[in-house]
């Protein structure tokens, strides 16, 4: 049994640094593109940060005129840059059980984890510092800290919240990393934002049924100052047309096992599709760049999408 499959492990997260240039080089590919500049990417790039006033002097710009510091003073004056803080990225992993679930390719909780490793070298890439964090089951914080030993520290939790899950959750101690405890999203959310420094990049994978009313308040707040966007994961099963009938799902243990009745193809696909469709719209509602991505789909195609603005893939079709 290839256990890769079911939880992932650090060695393998630790490979997608050496695809992360794969998102750059398609976004240098895309300038090319008939319709190139007419979607834009939910984060936005590095800046200046404003640094003081001085009188204008010949040769200055004028577009950088502080014309409030001129009525005030009488005299023209012009603003005066510096580059930046270190910019955080920040990626927020679901841990709730509806991750412990795959019917193709491997678990959604595998597929959440590669998406937030391949985020987090492409960060650092950037030289942005990395947090993680992550709700559900498993409720954890990684401070953010920069270059290779941040996102070490990062990947080596995001191992530890999605390795295999329990059915029934437990309440108890451990290391902080990996503390088994039960929170929900808006929590996790607002544990991270008073962290973080203004202009923060983050990186939500979620399930569909993790969004609920508090956690949209929770976003709504987060994205006053930061950039956000959001994949929402779904399973095969979830989306396929399934003809009439009862299906046995079984845990890997094979102690535990349920049935699921669908009452016609057309009732089981609108369900699914609603609910997701219904998330990514209500995300993308509050400001966040949002999409629907398969578990087995090749996550570097996800995260490029998702920064093109490309519409959420036609999964299950």
């Amino acid at each position: 049994m290839n256990h890769s499959l079911f939880e992932p492990t650090l060695s393998e997260l630790l490979r997608l640094r050496a695809r992360a240039g794969e998102l750059a080089s398609g976004a240098r590919r895309r300038s090319a593109d008939r319709d190139a500049g007419t979607r834009h990417s939910p984060f936005r790039g590095r800046g200046m940060d404003y640094a003081e006033s001085r009188a204008y002097a010949l040769g200055d710009d004028v577009r950088h005129i502080d014309w409030r510091v001129t009525a005030r003073s009488g005299e023209l004056h012009t603003k005066l840059f510096a580059p930046e803080r270190e910019r955080t990225s920040a990626v927020v992993i679901d841990t709730t059980a509806a991750m412990g679930f795959g019917t193709r390719a491997c678990f959604k909780s595998v597929a959440a984890a590669r998406l937030a490793a391949l985020f987090v070298w492409a960060a650092v890439a950037q030289g942005d510092r990395i947090c993680a964090a992550s709700f559900g089951q498993r409720v954890g914080l990684i401070p953010s800290l920069a270059g290779r030993r941040g996102a070490l520290r990062a990947l080596d939790a995001i191992c530890q919240w999605s390795a295999r899950f329990d059915l029934a959750p437990t309440t108890g101690s451990g290391s902080n990393n990996a503390r088994v405890s039960s929170s929900g999203l808006s929590a996790t959310l607002d544990g991270l934002a008073r962290g973080l420094n203004s202009g923060a990049h983050i990186l939500l994978v979620l399930d569909a049924r993790s969004l609920d009313e508090e956690a949209e308040r929770s976003l709504q707040r987060l994205r006053r100052h930061h950039d956000v966007m959001a994949v929402v994961l779904t399973d095969a099963f979830e989306r396929s047309q399934l003809p009439p009938g009862s299906y046995r799902i079984a845990a890997l243990s094979g102690e535990s096992q349920l049935r699921v009745e669908t009452h016609g193809q057309a009732v089981w696909q609108q369900v699914w599709k609603a609910r997701q469709e219904s998330v990514v719209w209500r995300l993308r509602r509050l400001g966040a760049g949002a999409m629907i991505a398969r578990s087995d789909q090749d996550p570097v195609q996800v995260l490029r999408d998702l920064m093109r603005g490309v519409p959420s893939v036609a999964v299950g079709e």
